[in-house]
C-alpha cells in the first residue's frame, strides 16, 4: 500500500482512514496508534495530538461505521411507494454491508447501536398502508434486535426472504412477503 504524504490539514483523516482499514481486515485487537504512525510516517506524538488513545480512536471508528451502515440501510429504501419492498430492501441493504464488511459488523456490534431511523419509517410506513393501528416502540426494537441477531450468524445460510419472513411472524404481520419485491441477495 503507497503512503500518503503527512500534512497537517489531513492526518485526523488518514489516521481513521487506516485505522479502519486495519480494523476491517485485521479486527480491533490488532489496531495500535504507534504502527499507524509507523504507516503514515508520522511520529506516534503526532497521533496522540488527534487521539490520546486507543479507545478513543475506536469510539471515532465505531461512530464512522454506525454512519456508513446507517447511509447503507437507508440507500434506495424510499424509491418505491410500497412498504413491503422497503423492508426488503433495508434488509437487503443490510445483509450486503454486513457480507462486505463483516469485521467492521463484529466491531460495530460490540458498543450500542441503536434503531436507525429508516427501520423506524419503514414500519411506521407499513402500519399505515396495511391499516394496522402502528408498530410500538417495543415492536420496532425488537425487529432491530432480532436483524443485530441474524448478523451475529454467518454460519447460518439467511437469506432476505428468509429474514423477511422471521420479522413477519415476530411483528405478526400476516401480509408480509419477501417474494412479492423480487430483490435477493446471496446467502449470508
Amino acid at each position: 500500500m503507497r503512503r500518503q504524504p503527512y500534512h497537517r490539514k489531513n492526518l485526523a483523516a488518514a489516521i481513521r482512514q487506516h485505522g479502519r482499514e486495519v480494523l476491517e481486515t485485521q479486527g480491533a485487537a490488532q489496531l495500535s496508534l504507534r504502527q499507524l504512525a509507523k504507516f503514515l510516517d508520522v511520529t506516534p506524538a503526532a497521533i496522540y495530538r488527534h487521539y490520546p488513545d486507543k479507545a478513543a480512536l475506536l469510539a471515532q471508528l465505531h461512530q464512522d461505521i454506525l454512519a456508513d451502515v446507517t447511509d447503507q440501510l437507508a440507500q434506495g429504501i424510499l424509491t418505491s411507494p410500497d412498504a413491503q419492498t422497503m423492508l426488503t430492501r433495508f434488509v437487503t441493504n443490510l445483509l450486503t454491508y454486513a457480507k462486505a464488511h463483516p469485521q467492521a459488523i463484529a466491531f460495530a456490534l460490540t458498543a450500542s447501536w441503536p434503531v436507525p431511523q429508516s427501520l423506524q419509517t419503514v414500519l411506521a410506513l407499513y402500519a399505515t398502508q396495511h391499516h394496522l393501528t402502528g408498530v410500538s416502540p417495543q415492536a420496532v426494537a425488537a425487529v432491530w434486535t432480532f436483524l443485530l441477531g441474524v448478523l451475529v450468524q454467518p454460519q447460518q445460510p439467511l437469506t432476505v426472504d428468509w429474514t423477511v419472513s422471521a420479522l413477519k411472524k415476530l411483528v405478526a404481520i400476516p401480509t408480509l412477503k419477501a417474494s412479492d419485491s423480487n430483490e435477493t441477495t446471496d446467502n449470508f
